[in-house]
């Protein structure tokens, strides 16, 4: 008698899509940019894990090293997100890694209720030059 096996996907069921990027900063630290996009206003489960996922393995992925920081733009998603949306990596809040949030402007307000107020920006240019400065104020 043979056992019945069913297949199944790991794909998700979700628009979001993302971009990720490298900044290095002077002392050699490591900035890890991540910018989502979704085009529709309703959250389903499909789009909570991508976020998850995405943030999670973009924070261990061996470059050299794994990043030391993180700038998260969520400008592009058109729902509102808030602390239930898991967006933020374990291994960043464990280690205590600088984390930044970019949001839309009109919503800096909104989300100052959920994440960490210091963490949130509008701008991501700003976001990384204040991680540059965090991070390398410690050698020089």
């Amino acid at each position: 008698m043979s056992y019945q096996r069913q297949a199944v996907s790991l794909d998700l069921d979700t628009d979001v899509t993302h971009q990720c990027t490298l900044h290095t900063t002077r002392d050699g630290h490591l900035i890890g940019i991540i910018e989502f996009s979704k085009p529709s206003y309703a959250l389903k489960w499909g789009d909570l894990e991508y976020f998850r996922r995405r943030t999670e393995e973009f924070s261990v992925m061996p470059f050299p090293d794994c990043i030391n920081a993180m700038v998260i733009d969520i400008r592009d998603v058109k729902p509102f997100v808030d602390n239930d949306v898991p967006i933020i990596p374990w291994r960043l809040l464990e280690e205590e890694c600088p984390i930044r949030l970019v949001v839309p402007q009109e919503r800096l307000e909104y989300y100052a209720g959920f994440f960490e107020p210091t963490w949130l920006t509008s701008d991501t240019e700003i976001a990384i030059q204040e991680l540059r400065e965090f991070m390398d104020m410690f050698v020089h």
